[in-house]
């Protein structure tokens, strides 16, 4: 999902502030046609639950309607939003990211949900920022997919290691007596320029007390060109120039590659999206057979704890928008749009199709946890996976969201532009950049696509140059110094 939104994200709107104003689409149903669109059409079982789950919307709604679920894979879905906006033929809700929805919003087309949103109390913070613009919310938070870290435990436990890694020191010796005493690499992220290798980097941010944005005085502030975003990507570049934990090709390394290595166990440690632990152990058919020695010695723990004492890792996901009329098909009431994203992320509603996404869905709210895959397993999932995933859940951070505190429009974009924000941290693998170069051009580059976005009333001053080490904070400065903790590599001493 992450990949296919970040690409398609500018393309999503295009066109969008001619074509509002007229009377809607409509195919002479009125508005008792509703019509939703989902991008969940990758796995089938899960792909089912969900349209009956949507259909079951008809004996709780007020009115009389006609449900239709139409899948749109994230491959397709930006140019079908385009096309669709333009000829007025939106559906009455879409599943999207709330970056998009704040764009859509933003330019009219969608509607806000701030009084749905404040029913509720318990969100968690990221998620309870990820929507917020301009004193709106923008898109119910639907569901979230968190990086976790897979764990091959034999091979762990024939390098010497009994127990999961629980900081980053013993993360960084428990991958050295892999390398050192197997013929598998330690740990691997992925490091090639693909979303999950900078999705994984703002997480390492965070980790070191940094963010990729930053809010002030109603502005956003870049700071992926901060001395905390320079340790963390020096501190990633360290797993191969320093500690040798990293597997050979590093720079070619993305989320595929690295669960054909973690299959082929190549390598004992994998912190990857969590697709490679449902392809082990299916919900519902259990133990892969081909991978059974595997399935069954794989672990599914938090990302370590990082200098500033969390255990985070990066956040994907979901939400529900509705859209106005001027640009839908179907001329259905508001409130049965709103009604809709209530209905399906109800505990109740979500029973009924979680258990067939798991591990991979998670809630997004507190009261979300009482569902039944996390209190009652149903599934073939190891209960100690469900409740690592549960308990990563409120630690999730998300580039330009969990720093700054709020969603923007220009954030769908941006991501697109800078691929999902690996392009420094490829380049330092693959091509040798100079890191501090590498990371203000990039901060450069956001900054001025924020100042030349036409909802923007500011303009960032762009850095002549980068960052210091000298500046980072200090509970990095032992990494940096080598004081009771593995010494990062430094190319500016």
């Amino acid at each position: 999902m992450e990949t296919a939104a970040a690409v398609g994200g500018a393309a999503a709107t295009t066109g969008l502030s001619g074509c509002l104003g007229g009377d809607g689409g409509t195919d002479g149903n009125g508005e008792q046609d509703f019509l939703w669109w989902t991008m969940r059409g990758y796995i089938p079982a899960e792909t089912e639950a969900i349209k009956q789950t949507a259909k079951g919307y008809e004996d709780t709604a007020d009115e009389n309607i006609n449900v239709s679920t139409e899948v749109i894979v994230w491959d397709q879905v930006f140019q079908e939003w385009s096309a669709s906006i333009e000829g007025r033929s939106m559906p009455n809700v879409s599943e999207m990211a709330c970056e998009h929805a704040v764009d859509f919003g933003n330019r009219g087309a969608a509607r806000s949900n701030t009084e749905l949103f404040n029913q509720y109390d318990d969100w968690y913070d990221t998620i309870s920022a990820w929507g917020r613009f301009d004193g709106e919310f923008w898109g119910l938070p639907w569901f979230m997919e968190l990086r976790t870290s897979h764990l091959n435990m034999n091979l762990l436990e024939k390098a010497g290691v009994s127990k999961p890694p629980e900081t980053w020191a013993e993360l960084i010796e428990a991958g050295q007596a892999v390398s050192e005493n197997t013929d598998a690499s330690g740990f691997t992220t992925p490091g090639a320029q693909d979303f999950p290798s900078g999705q994984n980097m703002a997480a390492f941010t965070h980790q070191s007390e940094g963010s990729f944005y930053g809010s002030s005085d109603g502005q956003f502030t870049v700071e992926i060109d901060s001395a905390a975003s320079l340790f963390a990507h020096l501190w990633a570049l360290s797993l191969r120039e320093q500690w040798g934990i990293i597997p050979g090709g590093w720079g070619s390394v993305d989320s595929t590659s690295g669960e054909e290595l973690y299959r082929e166990e190549r390598t004992a440690i994998a912190h990857l999206p969590t697709d490679l632990a449902r392809s082990l152990i299916d919900p519902q058919d259990g133990v892969n057979q081909e991978d059974k020695e595997l399935a069954e010695a794989t672990e599914l723990t938090p990302m370590p704890t990082g200098p500033n004492g969390e255990r985070q890792s990066f956040m994907g996901g979901s939400c529900l928008t509705s859209f106005r009329k001027e640009v839908t098909t179907n001329d259905t009431d508001a409130k049965i749009s709103v009604g809709f994203m209530n209905y399906m992320t109800q505990p109740e509603t979500m029973n009924k199709y979680f258990p067939v996404s798991a591990p991979n869905f998670l809630p997004v709210r507190k009261g979300q946890e009482e569902m039944e895959l996390f209190t009652d397993n149903p599934t073939k999932i190891p209960d100690s996976w469900l409740q690592t995933r549960l308990k990563q859940a409120p630690n999730a951070v998300r580039y330009g969201i969990t720093g700054a505190g709020r969603c923007a429009p220009f954030l769908g974009s941006i991501e697109g532009s800078t691929t999902g924000y690996s392009t420094p941290i490829s380049g330092m693998i693959g091509s040798d950049d100079d890191p501090r170069t590498a990371l203000r051009n990039v901060g450069n580059d956001i900054r001025s696509m924020i100042s030349d976005a036409d909802y923007t009333d500011y303009e960032l001053q762009p850095k002549k140059q980068g960052p210091s080490l000298d500046d980072a904070p200090d509970s990095v400065q032992p990494w940096i110094n080598g004081d009771g903790v593995p010494k990062i590599y430094n190319p500016y001493e």
